[in-house]
């Protein structure tokens, strides 16, 4: 059993790493909020939740690492997510609507970065 989970909307994410992987359909804020979840529930971030030159509202996709394992509530973990989630509802909503390959591009990149983390 691994030491770790990693929460993602990414099907690249949950296709590469499927036995370590909680795939949820949904948006970056879904996901910001799912990881905030856990963090209450005793889990701990790995990986920070802003990582990457991509801000949050211009990505349909972020995958985020915590721990699998449950302890005690990690207020620093809870401030940073807290913190993420202020960011992405300060920025303004971006809409778009893009081609496959576009997306495939999102879906690389955040691959990418959640594949650097666990190297890590």
């Amino acid at each position: 059993m691994s030491s770790y989970t990693i929460i993602t909307n990414n099907p690249d994410v949950a296709d590469k790493h499927p036995g370590i992987t909680c795939y949820r359909e949904g948006s970056v804020m879904d996901i910001f909020e799912a990881v905030r979840n856990a963090i209450h529930r005793g889990a701990q971030l790995i990986s920070y939740p802003l990582s990457g030159s991509i801000k949050p509202n211009q990505t349909p996709y972020k995958s985020i690492m915590i721990s699998s394992m449950y302890g005690p509530l990690e207020y620093k973990s809870l401030q940073i997510i807290e913190d993420a989630i202020c960011v992405l509802r300060r920025l303004p909503e971006k809409q778009r609507n893009h081609d496959e390959s576009i997306l495939a591009d999102f879906r690389i990149i955040d691959l990418d970065h959640i594949s650097s983390a666990l190297q890590s």
